[in-house]
């Protein structure tokens, strides 16, 4: 992959005639997590230093969770402490640029206007040889993922982004004017980079892991906490990420956190956060819809990644029922339909077409215009008598955030969306945009081995019949009004991490918890009992800040008119940063610095383009050292760059996501067949249809004569007993890949039901032919 070698936490000024590097100290990186239970308290600190003799006006970028709520900005100098304080996003804006001006030391933090999950913050007169320590505080939810495992993700890699033409992403959002006479400065050395986390609560901790970095875990002896720290550096081309695996990690859990009773708003009520894992009938499988398999074929896709894509699509192939619609969309730089006139009826014909577009499929589409296919999917009506589902796979590496999930959120009532993003650095503001957007669910991947596990379980729910009329009720004492927040009712799949949040009056008792909906023609109910219930105190207030990122968020996707008063009221009471609000400090004890008229700076700094084309480029925020690069080159020229792109643009936030020419050879163009290898994709790829195997190729997987299995035969039909021999087959052998092969094994004891077969009979004879061989 070639992109610039600035990644992550970045730090920069402008210079309006030319660009002028120069290096500045980034000393150190350090990460303090709290964990408790489903609830992560996060802490950074990040120690710049300025060895100029002049004062610097820079700014960095900084990757976040689009669920976690940013609470606290610090700067800590000279012994000194500037905190920002929550404030209507102009407002801040122009206290910022007043204190600068007047050559004050300031400092500013505001979301990106292209997407939620990056931070702009600005440090305004940092003093020639000073060190300066800033500090970022913020909470996120956790959820239980499909293996069971707590996932906590740190984000620290921010991936080059792509934004299309004419998109809303290209324009300077963020800018007033352009800042004169500033420094640019790039983070070019090693620096330490620390974290430690420590895992507390009422759940016994039976394990902690990581898939990115190797971890020394000090488990108590009673299980309840660990300290947790690196046995080493920790690398910057990828995110921090940790998985905590408790003893119980599907008992209900809810806490009620006290409020703040001089505080107002939300803050001033007590909060309920209510974890739940809703079980649904098996029964309510439906193959009543139409499916859409939407996979981004872009450059930044090569690789291991592609292959997985390949994989998942052979799977997901083949766990369709019968009787349903289906579609495949291929996307990059322009995009294609499997069925250009519409989803078609899953059957032999049309299986064997998606089957060699899936072997075939490869990263050499280049850049990621997403919108154009999802606008082209709702162009088209859902077919009547189906409920629509679709299903994006996705680096997601792009700017036009916004206008993905407006359009998305157009179309929610007829459409669901699911979606994956897979590897580090992929903006979970477009993945968890789009799924919130269109009522479905998502699943972040790193691990390319997990892809098809993740995927298989979003195809679960997205075959689900839809639980509605969803509602929910608490029984509280005295008597007193409930409020959800935020105020939409959640949406529920079985067996997945169902989170919500309740205002609950200080002076009352919850009884109960009471979440009502209906599926088919049945009613649900869960209930939460009063014994589920633990009150804590938390200074931080980390529930009320979570109830806010989440109402925030719902607000986003709404789109609902006259919502920028109550948008902005919240974010004040709570001090969680909005797109329409940002924190902001002053200095008021230090000296002013001295500065020429020529280092006058602005709130919103931009430097010159450079200019190719329609192409804007722009050194990438971050601080990859180049010792740390994993065989990643400088940017290609502008030239070379255009000509890969044809029209599509850069945003002024950042350069694209690659540089791969159309003429290059991807690494993996002469890629096998995912079955080529892998043991269980070449059982998947074989089955038909239907969900039954042909007798010949069990034979060959089997490794046993035709002959043989078909003598051993008990079944009424050829069929059948090949059938109930490759279900053995993937009970013996992949046992632990159920999940992957779970709804494709249903579709096949659907068909030995229909063969009028004993289905029991056949099992048992199938599994003792297969022991009694090596």
């Amino acid at each position: 992959m070639t992109m610039s070698p600035l990644y992550g936490w970045g730090l920069w000024g402008t210079c309006l005639q030319e660009i002028e590097q120069k290096e500045v100290d980034l000393v150190s990186v350090k990460t303090h997590v709290e964990i408790r239970g489903f609830v992560a308290q996060v802490s950074s600190s990040l120690t710049y230093l300025n060895n100029y003799k002049d004062p610097l006006q820079v700014r960095y970028k900084v990757p976040v969770d689009e669920g976690a709520a940013v609470y606290k900005f610090e700067a800590h100098l000279d012994g000194r402490t500037i905190t920002a304080h929550c404030m209507e996003k102009k407002a801040a804006e122009k206290v910022y640029k007043d204190a600068v001006k007047a050559g004050q030391t300031a400092v500013l933090a505001r979301e990106d206007s292209n997407s939620s999950d990056v931070l702009n913050l600005l440090l305004g007169n940092l003093p020639p040889g000073t060190q300066a320590e800033l500090k970022l505080s913020l909470v996120m939810e956790l959820k239980v993922q499909t293996d069971g495992g707590v996932s906590f993700v740190l984000p620290t890699f921010l991936k080059p982004r792509y934004s299309p033409a004419n998109s809303p992403a290209n324009s300077f959002h963020d800018t007033e004017e352009i800042a004169k006479g500033q420094n640019i400065m790039f983070v070019r050395k090693q620096y330490a980079y620390e974290v430690k986390a420590r895992v507390v609560g009422a759940h016994r901790i039976a394990q902690i892991t990581s898939h990115s970095e190797l971890l020394s875990v000090d488990i108590s002896e009673d299980a309840l906490s660990a300290e947790v720290s690196q046995c080493r550096s920790s690398n910057y081309d990828r995110d921090w990420t940790m998985l905590i695996y408790y003893a119980d990690p599907y008992k209900t859990h809810v806490l009620r956190e006290t409020g703040d009773r001089s505080g107002v708003g939300l803050m001033k009520d007590d909060l309920l956060m209510v974890n739940l894992f809703p079980e649904v009938p098996a029964s309510s499988f439906s193959n009543k819809n139409e499916v859409i398999f939407v996979v981004d074929r872009s450059g930044s896709m090569q690789g291991e990644t592609m292959q997985s894509a390949r994989a998942t699509l052979l799977l997901f192939l083949k766990s369709l029922p019968v009787g349903c619609f289906f579609n495949i969309v291929s996307f990059g730089s322009s995009f294609s339909f499997l069925f250009p006139s519409g989803s078609e009826m899953y059957n032999e014909e049309t299986l064997a077409k998606a089957s060699a577009l899936q072997q075939n499929m490869q990263a050499d589409m280049g850049g990621t215009e997403i919108f154009q296919p999802f606008k082209a999917i709702y162009s088209q009506p859902p077919k009547a008598g189906y409920a629509r589902q679709i299903l994006l796979i996705s680096d997601g590496s792009v700017w036009n955030v916004d206008q993905m999930t407006e359009l998305v959120s157009r179309h929610a009532h007829e459409s669901r969306v699911f979606a994956v993003g897979i590897g580090h650095g992929a903006s979970t503001s477009l993945i968890r945009g789009v799924a919130r957007a269109g009522k479905g669910r998502s699943e972040m991947v790193f691990q390319q081995d997990k892809i098809q596990h993740k995927v298989m379980g979003l195809v679960t729910s997205m075959l689900q019949d839809s639980v509605h009329n969803v509602r929910v009720s608490c029984e509280v004492e005295p008597t007193s009004r409930v409020r959800l927040v935020p105020k939409v009712p959640p949406i529920i799949f079985g067996g997945q991490h169902l989170i919500l949040y309740a205002r609950i009056p200080a002076d009352t008792v919850v009884k109960s918890v009471n979440i009502q909906g209906s599926l088919s023609s049945k009613d649900l109910n869960f209930v939460v009992k009063d014994s589920d219930i633990k009150v804590v105190h938390d200074e931080e207030m980390s529930l009320h800040r979570l109830a806010a990122r989440a109402q925030i968020n719902q607000w986003q996707v709404d789109q609902e008119e006259d919502i920028s008063d109550d948008m902005i009221s919240l974010s004040l009471a709570t001090g969680v940063i909005s797109r329409l609000t940002a924190l902001v400090g002053v200095d008021h004890e230090g000296n002013a610095v001295a500065r020429e008229e020529k280092q006058d700076c602005m709130p919103h700094m931009m430097m010159k383009s450079r200019r190719c084309g329609g192409a804007r480029l722009r050194p990438m925020f971050g601080s990859q050292p180049k010792s740390a690069l994993f065989g990643c080159s400088q940017p290609e020229s502008a030239q070379a760059y255009q000509a890969c792109r044809g029209s599509s643009k850069v945003s002024s936030d950042s350069v694209q996501e690659d540089v791969l020419c159309s003429t290059e050879v991807s690494a993996d163009s002469a890629a096998p067949s995912p079955a080529d290898g892998d043991p269980l994709m070449a059982i998947v790829s074989k089955q038909r249809f239907d969900g039954s195997w042909l007798l010949e190729d069990v034979a060959e997987l089997c490794g046993v004569a035709c002959a043989v299995l078909g003598e051993r035969n008990p079944a009424k039909t050829e069929a059948a007993w090949a059938t109930a021999l490759a279900l053995a087959l993937l009970e013996k052998r992949h046992a632990e890949a159920r999940d992957q092969w779970s709804l494709l094994a249903t579709k096949a004891r659907a068909f030995l039901s229909g063969c009028q077969e004993d289905a029991q009979a056949l099992a048992e004879a199938a599994r003792a032919l297969l022991e009694a061989r090596p």
